[in-house]
């Protein structure tokens, strides 16, 4: 073939892709009214993830040229612009303009959404609690004297979705999505817990101990001073959702030893990590 016959191949294909992105679109309208009609969530993070990963397996049972980088690159984009047609949503991120949390938003959110800077966990955490942004884009950890997970001992937001990105020859670093409600189950899933245990001799073994015998996988741990006198606070990210039977189980257990756990949000687990900037 010479080079116009390839282009207007080309022509063609893009012909199709414009008559399919507006038929998804006219059908992500009917979604966007049937969630409206029953008071659902707009965004589903556990819907989104389930999208991608079998998008990602299709392309690799296609054998395609292209990378699971530029399906998940493209289909963002694609899911940006279909979330603005039923909802105009409001993400909120830490800002200022340009920071690495605002690429991280625009990568898990796309383009199509509007963006609101704001200058502390405080602030963002109201914004979205006030109903002012839906959902808000922090990193875990900005600070020894500001620890993000901190913020959630007095609200009632929920973590519902994760991303880990890593700059060139940086470790991954774990941001979190704050909504108003945790994800639904997927079958691969995360949970965050806030634990105040009596600050005891073995209390770290105890709370350990509590998961292991309902067959919890602890992922992550991290020690925080208590703001409860003679209580000793960890943070734990454990594997699976909050509604588990095993978790459910370990929750009691540990309360049988004293302890008080605030389930902090449940959302898919993340295999994949994001490079930004």
């Amino acid at each position: 073939m010479t080079l116009e016959d390839v282009r207007v191949q080309i022509d063609a294909v893009d012909r199709q892709l414009v008559r399919l992105l507006n038929q998804r679109a006219e059908l992500v309208n009917e979604v966007g009214k049937i969630k409206h009609a029953a008071g659902l969530e707009i965004y589903a993070p556990e819907r989104e993830e389930r999208l991608l990963r079998k998008l990602v397996d299709l392309n690799s049972e296609q054998q395609g040229r292209l990378t699971e980088r530029s399906i998940r690159a493209i289909y963002r984009e694609i899911m940006s612009a279909a979330l603005a047609l039923e909802h105009p949503l409001r993400i909120a991120y830490l800002g200022p303009a340009g920071s690495r949390t605002h690429q991280v938003a625009i990568a898990k959110f796309g383009h199509g959404l509007t963006y609101a800077a704001e200058g502390s966990p405080v602030s963002l955490f109201s914004c979205i609690s006030e109903q002012r942004a839906d959902y808000g884009v922090l990193p875990l950890e900005h600070g020894a004297g500001d620890y993000t997970l901190d913020h959630f001992a007095e609200s009632e937001l929920q973590i519902c979705a994760q991303m880990l990105i890593a700059a060139e020859g940086q470790p991954p670093v774990r941001y979190v999505i704050v909504g108003r409600r945790s994800a639904s189950p997927t079958g691969e899933d995360c949970t965050m817990l806030m634990v105040d245990a009596p600050d005891r001799v073995g209390a770290l073994r105890q709370v350990l101990g509590s998961f292991e015998k309902c067959g919890v996988n602890v992922r992550h741990i991290e020690n925080r001073q208590s703001t409860v006198q003679g209580q000793a606070r960890f943070f734990l990210e454990v594997s699976g959702h909050q509604l588990d039977q095993c978790l459910t189980a370990a929750v009691i257990d540990l309360g049988t030893h004293g302890a008080q756990t605030r389930l902090l949000g449940s959302y898919p687990a993340s295999s994949w990590v994001e490079a930004v900037g």
